[in-house]
This record gives structure tokens, C-alpha cells and sequence, in this order.
């Protein structure tokens, strides 16, 4: 049972110490506090983590004790006058070395609900957190190592396309002089704009450059996106099914970065539907997220379950004519504002998939702005 559920039901009662004596060497660090703030009891797995001797601590106020670890530290110690229960993560330094901790902070009370003293519950996560570090290190090499690998493919072969006309050139050059075709120029162009593609789209999935303007109209910026997808698909045998909700708030966004992520995913789901189909193109307000949502949707195939979970990684893609950067690149725009992207892989219907894209209505520095401004409302 959870701190908060033990403080829910109401069964964090103090009544002799020998009623949780038996319990009271865990893998969890525990300190007793009375109500004077001072230490009455503490087992050996806090005294561990604390780094502190069990022997010379008990009967000392916490301010003498703990002096060492800081003023965050002691602060677990003081609970508001109506709050029972606290939960923060800390760094601390002990004994010359830094570990971090999980600390529950419980009021005890006694039958009649009196205050009898507190209850501290320390977890050391250092060995977790390392855990988790390590395995964010190995998934970044890893995608590391998969980035540099579609690099290496997508602009090594219009290299080598470029490379060998050159040497072809260079090999039939007389007298410093060589009649060069317009269609060995034309090709070498192509090439050339390929990989200025490829390097265009990987700056823009790696740091968007975003101008945010005020006073958007995000529908307007849909048409944009549709008339610029179907300009450069043609898309001639699909259907339009576009509802978008009027009087929609204005945004504070960067619009062609977002046309541009729009784009992406409109243009994913027309060759999702080679002969014929509907693009299902939406905005409405979620009132509940306090979010703008853009919903496209296709009646394709839809996504196969086992290629949902890497759908927003650069150059993965089932298209050997595509280089896999069109969803990655769009959902680093849209988390550059401060919104989430979400895929349905199937629809309701059975068939085709429908993305969500989730734009804040407020920028995030408002957004705290209000948060603190209703929390104070409703203290009053």
C-alpha cells in the first residue's frame, strides 16, 4: 500500500512502538519524528542513506542531525498546518558523494486524530536512476548509430552518382577542354538537390528554427497545408472530408512550421491511398486539455501494429523511395510548441489511420501563469 493510500483509509496510527517494531528493518529507509521535531527512532537502512549513526542521532532535533544536507532537506520535516502527507525527490550529498531520493513525509495522529509526530520514508534511487541513465545512453547511441547510417545511405548514393559523371568528365578532358551534355549537367543538379534535401530535413528535425507570430488562425493554416499537398501530390482521385470548427482561438505559433508539419502528415496519408480515398481533415477545441486539435485522417491501410512504435524515428520507413523524415520532422515541430502528436492506427471503421495533432492554446509560460492563478483562487 502506497503512502497516500495508507494516509486515504486513515490507518497511519501510532500507538506503541512494538506494534511496528517486527517491520521496521526494511529496504526502506525510516525515521520517527515526534512532535518537538525530534528524532525519536530511525532503522538501520536510513541511518545507510543518511549517513548518520544511529547511536548519537536519536533524542536530537532534525536541525542537528541533518544539518549537513541541506535546506531542502531539512524542509521535509515541516509539514503546513493542514497538509499530511508530502512527496519530493531530493539530491543529497553525503559523506562527500551525491544520491538521490525519493521522500515520503507522513503526519502520524493518534485515535483522535491528534498530531503524533511524523513518519519520513527515504528511498535511495541512485542505483535506478544509473539504470535508467544507462538506458537512455544505449538508446541514444542506438539512434544515433541508425541517424548516421540513413545519412550515410541517402547522400552516399547521389555522391556516388555525382562522383562517377565527374570522373567520366575528368577522363575525356583534352586540351583542358570537355563539351559537357545538359543532361549530365541536369542529373548531377538532381543529385546535388537530393542531398541539400537530406540536409534541410535533418536541421530541420534537429532544431526547428521557430518564429512564433501572434493572432494565428490555425484554419487558415490548414487550407494553406491542403492547397500546398494537393499542388504537390495532385491527389486528383481523393476526396475531401473537412470540417473545421469556427470561432476557433487565434495561437501563438510559428505558422509556416506548422503548415509545414500539417503538410508531412496530410502527404502520408494520401500515399496511404495510391487509387482512390477520403482525407478527413478536422480542428476543434479539447476543452478538457485546454488544446487546439487538428485530426487528419486517411482510409488507407492504416499502420501495422508492429511499425506504430517507430513511426517518429528519422529514416525509418516503409517507402524505399522515401527517406523516413516527414513524421519525425512533424512531431519535433509540434513539440517545439508545446503539443503532442497521437496516432490511431486503425479507425473505428476498420481501415486507415487518423493522427491528432494537439496544439496548447496558451504558450506554456502563460499556461503556468494561470495554473498558479487558480491554485491561489482556490485557497481563497
Amino acid at each position: 500500500m502506497s503512502a497516500a493510500e495508507a494516509l486515504e483509509n486513515k490507518i497511519v496510527y501510532l500507538h506503541r512502538e512494538d506494534d511496528y517494531q517486527d517491520s521496521f528493518e526494511t529496504t526502506t529507509g525510516i525515521l520517527f519524528i515526534d512532535n518537538e521535531l525530534r528524532l525519536k527512532n530511525l532503522n538501520r537502512e536510513a541511518e545507510k542513506i543518511c549517513g548518520i549513526n544511529r547511536a548519537k542521532a536519536v533524542g536530537r532535533r532534525v536541525e542537528e542531525v541533518f544539518r549537513h544536507h541541506g535546506e531542502k532537506f531539512l524542509k521535509v520535516f515541516y509539514l503546513d498546518e493542514y497538509e499530511d502527507l508530502s512527496t519530493i525527490n531530493l539530491k543529497l550529498k553525503v559523506q562527500d558523494q551525491y544520491i538521490y531520493a525519493h521522500i515520503d513525509t507522513l503526519r502520524l495522529r493518534g485515535t483522535g486524530r491528534e498530531p503524533n509526530g511524523l513518519i519520513v520514508i527515504i528511498q535511495d534511487l541512485s542505483a535506478v536512476r544509473a539504470a535508467i541513465k544507462q538506458i537512455q545512453i544505449t538508446q541514444m547511441l542506438m539512434s544515433l548509430g541508425e541517424l548516421a547510417a540513413g545519412v550515410a545511405h541517402h547522400v552516399r548514393t547521389p555522391l556516388t552518382t555525382i562522383s562517377g559523371y565527374l570522373q567520366v568528365m575528368l577522363g575525356r578532358l583534352e586540351d583542358d577542354r570537355y563539351t559537357v551534355g545538359r543532361d549530365v549537367l541536369e542529373m548531377m543538379l538532381d543529385e546535388v538537390s537530393c542531398i541539400n534535401k537530406v540536409v534541410k530535413e535533418l536541421v530541420m528535425f534537429a532544431k526547428p528554427p521557430v518564429n512564433k507570430e501572434v493572432n494565428i488562425d490555425i484554419n487558415r493554416t490548414i487550407e494553406e497545408a491542403l492547397l500546398l499537398t494537393f499542388k504537390q501530390l495532385g491527389g486528383e482521385k481523393i476526396a475531401i472530408d473537412k470540417q473545421l470548427a469556427a470561432n476557433l482561438p487565434a495561437l501563438t505559433v510559428d505558422s509556416n512550421l506548422i503548415k509545414q508539419a500539417v503538410v508531412n502528415i496530410m502527404q502520408n496519408a494520401i500515399e496511404a491511398m495510391p487509387n482512390q480515398g477520403v482525407l478527413s481533415v478536422k480542428s476543434w477545441i479539447n476543452s478538457e486539455l485546454n488544446m487546439l486539435v487538428i485530426a487528419v485522417g486517411d482510409t488507407g491501410s492504416g499502420v501495422a501494429p508492429e511499425i506504430l512504435p517507430r513511426v517518429f524515428e528519422p529514416f525509418y520507413t516503409t517507402k524505399l523511395e522515401h527517406m523516413g523524415l516527414g513524421l519525425p520532422v512533424a512531431h519535433r515541430i509540434i513539440s517545439e510548441h508545446g503539443g503532442f502528436i497521437n496516432i490511431n492506427a486503425v479507425s473505428s471503421a476498420g481501415t486507415g489511420a487518423h493522427i491528432h495533432i494537439y496544439l496548447p492554446i496558451v504558450d506554456e509560460r502563460h499556461r503556468r501563469l494561470r495554473v498558479v492563478h487558480q491554485q491561489v483562487l482556490n485557497l481563497q
